[in-house]
């Protein structure tokens, strides 16, 4: 199945909630981080829409980089993810998360879908001229650090973070020469 990318807007309100829904009965962790936000009304999502569009233009706390967030659509419409690609890296993401987070809803997952947005968010990232980019995942995480192996991450270390409950593995990906 095709997968493409898209900014967040009003029109998928609906995909959005329903895809929530799910992420939320299932109990697993919620990533990129935007999808944690609460947007239960359509005002809501309005805001969280606006929220990340100024994140993209840099308009945001200084402790945070600005970032870019994409919605993850199959052909048919329906969200089966999300991803953010931060343009650069503060302290804390250089130390930890790095440049791109992504999720798949847990009704997709182990359909290959994490590999294909990996690597649309990468293409976004050399788009950006971020050539050099960091990925990272807990330790017991095993699909997604398969994932960033399988995009060409190479394990640069394995760091614990104050305030996270497991350490998390540090990947390198060059994205010049694709």
């Amino acid at each position: 199945m095709k997968l493409y990318i898209a900014k967040p807007d009003l029109t998928h309100f609906e995909q959005f909630n329903d895809m929530m829904n799910e992420w939320r009965e299932s109990g697993t962790l919620i990533a990129p981080w935007f999808l944690s936000r609460s947007a239960d009304s359509l005002d809501e999502f309005a805001s969280l829409v606006r929220m990340l569009d100024d994140c993209e233009h840099g308009i945001l706390d200084k402790r945070y980089a600005a970032s870019t967030s994409y919605f993850v659509i199959d052909e048919t419409g329906r969200l089966v993810g999300a991803a953010s690609l931060r343009h650069y890296l503060t302290v804390e993401g250089l130390q930890a998360w790095g440049h791109i987070g992504y999720g798949v809803r847990p009704s997709d997952r182990r359909k290959g879908y994490a590999t294909r947005i990996l690597r649309l968010t990468l293409e976004q990232a050399r788009e950006k001229r971020i050539y050099r980019v960091l990925v990272s995942a807990y330790e017991s995480n095993a699909g997604s650090r398969k994932v960033i192996e399988n995009c060409g991450g190479v394990l640069e270390n394995t760091v614990t973070v104050e305030g996270e409950n497991e350490p998390i593995c540090r990947y390198w990906i060059d994205v010049s020469k694709e």
